[in-house]
């Protein structure tokens, strides 16, 4: 049986006889004698719509400068169809509110207490009322006043204060008076603040002679509250205050796109100048304390004087060296002195003074130096003092250098004057090694000289290689090769945030050879000195040597890394040429795989020059080889040091790159021996035997049977060619390293 409700028993199901029903006339509605409304009642109902905290009847009484008028918006989602800048204020008032929101603490209980009325209870204060304008225009005279007292104080009569408390000087300043005229923070800062008072009261003067209505009054005031950062320099001297520049600058954006809507439209100003006062009543509440200390430690010194009476001095960074020195050299002049007769002493202490500074001078130049008719045992004090002193001197240059590899905080005076400290050791140990050279060599004998000569001669007549001959006039690919090397100099730049006189010059000399290529290849010819056509020059000689031995194939395939493959793809070759050899992985009678590699170090230092040119004759004209040759044995200054480089490659020269890999490719040689290389190379164009394949089995064992058990030897990073001995399968891997 199906559930009927009450009301369909009374009034009929699915509302049959509501048409019908009517109510019996003695019925009366509730609350018939009373009013509908009466004289409170539209007031009671805008109570109950009325926003916090207007809608309750009674509370706490709250400043003005306590309420947040626009709080609830920012609270809410950003309106749509709004720029972006105005989303970004909304996050930002947001963030400041939920931040404040963590960290406020509820109050401590604490009794009140007024300053006012403690301050009236002494006979020493009265009050009175003044009109607030009138009060503002008293603060901006007597801060004026007061900020003109210490200018003269100062006796600064050259610089001077206007009504708006910009201070300007009243003539073009010389250095000394500049500096006599610097004030700190807390004069300036109390500047700018008087200076924003003066806006303000500016702004109510007017209003108040009649010249602005109260509309532009509260624009204006809009306008310097939302503007302070510009108005003011306030920022200068306390930067924290950018924090109320930038929420100032969002509640502008939050005011003016709640209030340029509809009917009112877009255009400058809106009287909402509250928030804005708000957050610059609190920044002044908070700098009060601030304020009281710099200006207090300000009076105090200028009435007191600085208390630097008591302390003791501190010795400067600048002076730290000198104060040494001179210690140093007081001990050494007492010794000597002491030695010497009291008719003499007073006659001789320049000269002695004049001695030390030439030996130390020399010391620094590596300069021997001998003094006929010296007294040994002068001499031996003064060669005392300069061991202390470059002792000192050396641990000084190698405890910055360390300071700065760290990465600690290193002034840019003390990082030039150790890399000029360090490059004198360089090349004081540079000198003596080519002394050593001169005293010592040659290091390689006739013999092997003619040995190494010989190999290469059979190399490359086995490669049949043609000589690189020097540059034709008219070379087709001048042009390219020269941009390439324009921009290989161009590269030494682009890291560089500052330049110096003549890094400019050069820099500016590539770029117009760039611009004009045509017209640079004029200018490449032979040089001696590097400068900056000179480097140009050079380089272009590296790309054309480079493009030439490419072309004629003078390096083999296993001169790794090349530009043929990239990295990984050579670590896989490596690999997979382990993978191909016979039996690599055969164990059965106990066989292992060994790698072996070797380094050889130096190799740039120890490169025999005359030995290279005849090397160098092989593969190139002798106008050119002559000329590489030339620029490595030159003479190499700094300051008041000279040498010449007589053994070894300088490093920095354009074209060391090609010449240090042909070297390499002689010492691979050697290593290698004559016939196991032809095998890896690439002859007529034909690769006979890759790095990662062999063409039959006896191709991947060594030169013969006889010497399987020592392994072979081959360039890192190629991959090894390992022996199929039944005792040990080694690889033997070279690497140079400089």
């Amino acid at each position: 049986m199906p559930l009927v409700s009450h009301e369909d028993s009374i009034f009929g199901r699915n509302g049959a006889e509501d048409n019908e029903f009517e109510l019996p006339e003695d019925i009366t509605p509730f609350l018939e004698g009373k009013d509908l409304e009466n004289d409170l009642t539209a007031d009671g109902i805008a109570l109950w719509w009325a926003p916090e905290p207007y809608s309750r009847r009674s509370g706490h009484m709250r400043r003005a400068q306590d309420i947040p008028l626009v709080k609830n918006w920012y609270l809410e989602h950003c309106p749509p169809n709004t720029a972006v800048k105005v989303h970004v204020s909304y996050q930002k008032l947001l963030k400041c509110y939920v931040l404040n929101e963590l960290r406020t603490r509820p109050e401590k209980a604490m009794a009140k207490k007024s300053l006012f009325r403690q301050l009236k209870a002494t006979k020493f204060f009265q009050t009175t009322k003044l009109d607030w304008v009138e009060a503002g225009l008293q603060v901006c005279r007597q801060g004026y006043n007061m900020l003109n007292l210490l200018i003269h104080r100062k006796n600064l009569n050259y610089l001077q204060l206007d009504y708006n408390m910009n201070l300007k000087p009243v003539k073009t300043l010389t250095t000394k008076e500049r500096k006599k005229s610097r004030f700190g923070n807390a004069f300036h800062l109390c500047r700018e603040i008087l200076r924003l008072t003066k806006l303000v009261v500016d702004a109510h003067v007017q209003f108040r002679l009649g010249n602005v209505n109260a509309f532009q009054l509260a624009d204006a005031l809009q306008y310097i509250f939302a503007h302070i950062g510009a108005l003011t320099g306030m920022y200068r001297y306390k930067y924290k205050l950018m924090r109320q520049v930038r929420m100032t600058k969002d509640l502008k954006h939050l005011i003016y796109y709640r209030f340029n809507t509809g009917p009112v439209g877009k255009g400058p100003g809106n009287g909402f100048w509250a928030p804005g006062w708000r957050v610059w009543l609190f920044f002044m509440r908070g700098i009060v304390p601030l304020l009281e200390q710099w200006l207090g430690n300000l009076l105090a010194r200028q009435f007191e004087g600085r208390n630097s009476k008591g302390v003791a001095k501190t010795i400067t960074k600048q002076r730290v060296e000198s104060y040494y020195d001179l210690e140093l050299c007081a001990a050494v002049m007492h010794d000597i002195l002491d030695m010497m007769p009291e008719s003499i002493k007073q006659n001789k202490s320049k000269t002695i003074l004049q001695h030390l500074s030439e030996a130390w001078r020399c010391w620094k130049a590596n300069i021997p130096r001998k003094v006929p008719g010296m007294p040994t045992a002068i001499e031996n004090i003064i060669l005392r003092y300069i061991k202390s002193k470059a002792d000192w001197w050396c641990s000084v240059a190698h405890y910055n250098r360390e300071r700065i590899r760290r990465g600690a905080t290193v002034d840019k005076a003390v990082v030039k004057k150790n890399l000029g400290r360090l490059t004198r050791l360089y090349l004081k140990a540079e000198q003596e090694r080519q002394h050593g050279y001169f005293k010592d060599g040659p290091y390689i004998s006739a013999e092997e000289a003619v040995a190494i000569y010989t190999a290469t001669v059979h190399w490359l007549e086995s490669r049949k290689f043609a000589p690189i001959p020097f540059p034709p006039l008219s070379y087709k690919h001048d042009t390219k090769l020269l941009v390439l090397a324009l921009e290989k100099l161009k590269e030494a730049y682009s890291v560089k945030g500052r330049l110096n006189q003549s890094q400019r010059e050069e820099l500016a000399l590539i770029e117009q050879a760039y611009d004009n290529p045509h017209e640079c290849m004029h200018f490449v010819s032979r040089f001696d000195d590097i400068k900056p056509i000179k480097k140009i020059t050079d380089a272009y000689l590296d790309q054309f040597l480079f493009f030439e031995a490419d072309k004629r194939g003078l390096f083999p395939a296993w001169i790794k890394p090349a530009d043929t493959e990239p990295p990984p793809l050579l670590v896989y070759k490596w690999c997979q040429g382990i993978n191909n050899l016979t039996d690599i992985w055969e164990t059965s009678e106990g066989e292992c795989n060994v790698m072996m590699e070797t380094v050889l170090s130096k190799v740039y230092e120890k490169v025999d020059l005359t030995l290279l040119n005849r090397l160098l004759r092989l593969i190139l004209d002798h106008n050119l080889a002559d000329y590489i040759t030339a620029k490595n044995n030159t003479v190499l200054t700094y300051k008041d040091m000279a040498h010449t480089n007589a053994f070894g490659l300088i490093r920095g020269i354009q074209f060391s790159a090609f010449v240090f890999q042909y070297y390499g490719l002689v010492l691979d040689l050697l290593i290698l021996g004559l016939q196991r290389p032809p095998r890896r190379a690439i002859q007529s164009g034909c690769i006979l035997d890759t790095s990662t394949a062999f063409i039959s089995s006896s191709t991947s064992l060594p030169m013969n049977q006889e010497t399987s058990s020592k392994g072979t030897f081959l360039p890192t990073p190629i991959p090894p060619i390992t022996t199929s001995s039944a005792t040990t399968t080694s690889a033997v891997g070279l690497e140079i390293v400089e």
